[in-house]
């Protein structure tokens, strides 16, 4: 298959970095779902909740657990079920849980789920999000352009394969891509350092830890209000600093990404992947919306971009 560069302008990417500021991120009432409602680059989907809904619930890939606004699990009478602890990209939290009878969007039907609860501030807003707990052995189908909107469908029996040439089946084109701890990871190259990639439909921007940024060679990005720096944010509202910078290439299989604006930082979550030291990504919405469709099969752990 022949290669694929897809060109990310830093002009471009200075409106993205805007969404990672706290000031655009502040709680809204969001009381019920809207079709054509992708809230502040996340990816959404249309969910009901013991039958009553539906509510808007973002689509993370890369989350373990599944969250849902303490507004809406009150008005929902939804029965107390203790507190866990929650590994988010920020930290380990501490947060109580809630138990619904049953939870439904697309070809997900599950009964008997513990929700993690949270304030909106953390959701941007939204009712909650679906996390790998829920997700796992679905196939997600993103469809990006004028009408953004997730899929959830079953898996097929057979692959989702290369088409035309224009398309990145990443099992076939990635080495060593795998289902880690329900998410899904690849081998991709910046420049010419290997590293671990996360597929993150959850984060609004790509982020990379600091032993990619180094070895990688990426540079320090001016944002529109003078600084470097930019801030995520966990689904329990708790921020983090992150420093933005411009990596030069990421490369996935046969897709080259040039010029990518990342945010940089030694997370919490890459220490609990194992992946402190080792040059490590999430790839975040930013990035999966310069294709056309992206496919991630949770089943069969399989990536699918098609430009």
């Amino acid at each position: 298959m022949s290669g694929l560069t897809l060109t990310r302008r830093t002009m471009a990417a200075a409106g993205l970095f805007g969404l990672a500021f706290p000031g655009l991120s502040r709680a809204q009432d969001a009381p019920s779902f809207s079709t054509s409602d992708q809230r502040q680059g996340l990816l959404t989907a249309p969910v009901t909740i013991n039958d009553r809904g539906p509510y808007a619930f973002a689509i993370d890939s890369a989350a373990n657990t599944s969250v849902i606004a303490r507004d809406l699990a009150v008005s929902l009478e939804l029965a107390d079920a203790g507190e866990v602890t929650m590994h988010t990209l920020v930290a380990g939290e501490r947060a109580p849980t809630v138990r619904a009878d049953r939870v439904r969007t697309g070809a997900l039907n599950a009964r008997d789920v513990r929700l993690v609860v949270t304030g909106r501030q953390g959701l941007l807003g939204l009712d909650g999000l679906l996390g790998t707990d829920l997700l796992a052995g679905l196939r997600l189908v993103l469809h990006f352009g004028r009408r953004t909107r997730v899929d959830i469908t079953r898996p097929r029996r057979w692959r989702d394969n290369a088409g035309d040439g224009q398309r990145l089946n990443a099992q076939n084109a990635s080495a060593g891509e795998q289902r880690f701890n329900g998410l899904l990871m690849i081998d991709a190259t910046a420049r010419t350092v290997p590293c671990k990639v996360i597929i993150d439909t959850g984060a609004r921007m790509t982020v990379i830890n600091t032993a990619l940024a180094r070895q990688a060679g990426a540079q320090p990005l001016t944002l529109p209000d003078g600084t470097t720096l930019g801030r995520v944010l966990s689904p329990t509202g708790r921020d983090a600093v992150a420093e933005a910078m411009l990596l030069p290439e990421l490369r996935l299989g046969g897709v080259s990404l040039t010029r990518v604006p990342v945010l940089v930082g030694d997370f919490h979550t890459f220490a609990i992947w194992g992946l402190a030291d080792q040059p490590a990504a999430l790839l975040g919405v930013d990035l999966l919306g310069l294709f056309r469709t992206v496919i991630i099969d949770l089943k069969r752990g399989e990536l699918v971009l098609d430009p």
